[in-house]
C-alpha cells in the first residue's frame, strides 16, 4: 500500500535549516544568559556595597558603644574615689548590662 506524501516535502524544514534554527535559538539564549549574568554581577556588588556600609556603621555604633561604657565606669570609680559613694552597694553594677531584663538585653546587643 502506496501512501502519497506529494505536498508534505514542502512545510519540512531540511537537517541543514533544522541546525540554523537550533544554532539561532542557542545564540539567543547565550545572550539572554549573559544579560542574567552581568545583572546578577551588579547586584552581587551593589550588596557587597552595602555589607560593607553596613559593617563600617557596626564598627562606628561599637566604638561609640564603647566610649560610652567608659565614661560610666569613670563616672562610677569618680564616685566612689572623690565622693565615697560606692553606687555597687545601691544596686548599680558596673556592667549596666546586668541591670537590662532578658529582652532589653537582646535589644541592646542586636
Amino acid at each position: 500500500m502506496d501512501i502519497d506524501t506529494a505536498g508534505f516535502e514542502l512545510g519540512m524544514p531540511t537537517r541543514e535549516e533544522m541546525l540554523e534554527h537550533q544554532s539561532h535559538i542557542l545564540c539567543n539564549e547565550n545572550d539572554q544568559l549573559r544579560r542574567e549574568l552581568a545583572k546578577a554581577k551588579r547586584n552581587i556588588e551593589k550588596l557587597v556595597e552595602i555589607n560593607q556600609r553596613l559593617q563600617e556603621q557596626i564598627a562606628v555604633e561599637f566604638r561609640r558603644a564603647n566610649g560610652a561604657y567608659v565614661e560610666y565606669v569613670h563616672l562610677m570609680n569618680m564616685a566612689r574615689c572623690r565622693y565615697g559613694i560606692d553606687l555597687t552597694r545601691d544596686g548599680y553594677d558596673l556592667d549596666p548590662r546586668k541591670n537590662l531584663s532578658k529582652k532589653e538585653l537582646k535589644e541592646a546587643e542586636e
